[in-house]
C-alpha cells in the first residue's frame, strides 16, 4: 500500500457535522485535500462546488432527508473522473443499500467507523483506480491465529493487493457480506467451525469466488474439499 506524494481532492458528503469534521481530518492528515458539505441544499447550489477538483467522492449512504444513492448519479455526472465511495455506519441494515450502491456506479464501499489503516486503504483504492481504471483486487484472510493473519495480509499487501483479515469465518461473511471479494484465504482448522462447513458459507455469499485452503496437515491437500488452491503451513512469499 503506498500513497506518499498522493494528494486527491475529496469531497464529503456528511450530514453529521461532526463526523464530517472527523472523516475531513482523517483524510487531510494523510496529504488529501477535502471539502464537506452537511447538507443536501448545499451540495446542490453552493457556487464553489462548481468549480471543485474532486478525484473521489465520499457519501454517507442516509444524507440528511437524502439518500446516497440518489447522489451517485448527479455525481458521476458532475465530476465523470470521481471515484465513488458509499459510506454507512456499522448497521446490517444498511448491507442492502450498498449492493445497490454498487449496482449504480459506486466504486467502494467504507463502513463507518474508520481507522487511519482504512483511511491509507481508501486513498491506495482511489489511486490505483484513478491510475488504471480499476480497483485493487480484495483478498478476504480468515484465520484464528493473529500471527498468520499479519503474515499472510503483509505479503499480500506488498504485492498491491487490499486485505481484509478475520479471526472467524462468521465475522468474515456478517462484515463482509456487502462487498466485492476476489479471493478467500481460509485456514481449515477454526474453532468455532469446520473448515468444509466455512467453505460451503463462503460459496453462499461470494458464489464464484476462488478459495485458496490453508493448513500444516499436509494430508488435507489430497482431500477433495471445493477449494481452488492449497497452500501448507508455515508458508513463505513463494507459495
Amino acid at each position: 500500500m503506498f500513497v506518499a506524494g498522493f494528494n486527491p481532492g475529496l469531497l464529503v458528503l456528511e450530514d453529521s457535522t461532526t463526523q464530517a469534521k472527523m472523516i475531513s481530518r482523517m483524510f487531510e492528515d494523510q496529504g488529501a485535500s477535502v471539502t464537506a458539505v452537511t447538507t443536501p441544499r448545499e451540495f446542490s447550489s453552493a457556487p464553489h462546488l462548481f468549480d471543485l477538483k474532486v478525484n473521489a467522492a465520499l457519501i454517507d449512504v442516509h444524507f440528511g432527508e437524502v439518500s446516497g444513492l440518489k447522489l451517485i448519479e448527479p455525481l458521476s455526472r458532475r465530476w465523470p473522473s470521481a471515484v465513488l465511495i458509499m459510506m454507512t455506519a456499522n448497521d446490517t441494515d444498511d448491507f442492502a443499500v450498498l449492493a445497490k450502491a454498487r449496482e449504480k456506479g459506486a466504486h467502494l464501499v467504507l463502513r463507518k467507523p474508520f481507522k487511519r489503516e482504512d483511511v491509507m486503504e481508501t486513498l491506495a483504492d482511489i489511486k490505483s483506480i484513478q491510475e488504471t481504471g480499476a480497483r485493487r483486487k480484495h483478498i478476504v484472510v480468515i484465520d484464528d491465529s493473529k500471527t498468520t493473519c499479519r503474515i499472510a495480509s503483509d505479503l499480500l499487501r506488498a504485492h498491491g493487493f487490499r486485505v481484509s483479515s478475520f479471526q472467524s469465518g462468521l465475522s468474515a461473511i456478517q462484515q463482509l457480506n456487502y462487498d466485492h471479494v476476489d479471493a478467500v484465504l481460509t485456514d481449515m482448522h477454526m474453532p468455532e467451525m469446520s473448515g468444509s462447513e466455512l467453505i460451503c458459507l463462503v460459496r453462499d455469499v461470494w458464489a464464484n469466488v476462488p478459495i485458496v485452503a490453508m493448513s500444516a496437515d499436509e494430508k488435507l491437500a489430497s482431500q477433495k474439499f471445493d477449494v481452488d488452491a492449497f497452500v501448507q503451513k508455515p508458508f513463505g512469499p513463494e507459495e
